[in-house]
């Protein structure tokens, strides 16, 4: 069945830059501090596999490479691709509550991650339907 909904598109467009900028300044801000460690040591959450399954050379720098790859998708997420980085960051926050999954422990933090996600799933969808709507 089709539902239509009548929204004002100012009170969309506020709705979806809010969230835009939130998100984009999540990843941005914790993909920095991968460098610098204000919020948390990151290292904490470096599954033991990594060490396993990676050469040194990653897996001793891996902290800094997932930084560089948050501040990568939070510059997609303001940029024209909102979508696509919304999705990007969702696909990489899953693969992140797997790996904690892997430690185990860290249940506070995959559920507060698992809400993160579906965070950033709805940015998504909301810039899908920004981009599909049709003016009545």
């Amino acid at each position: 069945s089709i539902v239509m909904i009548v929204v004002s598109e100012k009170r969309f467009d506020r709705l979806v830059m809010l969230l835009k900028y939130f998100y984009a300044g999540v990843a941005l801000i914790s993909g920095i501090d991968k460098f610098c460690y204000f919020l948390v040591n990151w290292n904490i959450y470096v599954s033991p596999l990594v060490y396993l399954y990676f050469p040194p050379i990653i897996a001793l720098n891996i902290v800094p490479i997932v930084g560089m790859i948050d501040i990568g998708a939070g510059l997609i997420i303001l940029s024209k691709h909102t979508r696509f980085g919304a999705y990007m960051v969702a696909g990489w926050i899953g693969v992140i509550i797997l790996k904690l999954i892997t430690i185990g422990g860290f249940y506070d933090i995959i559920f507060r991650d698992t809400a993160i996600l579906v965070g950033y799933l709805t940015l998504g969808q909301l810039m899908r339907l920004k981009e599909t709507a049709r003016p009545q």
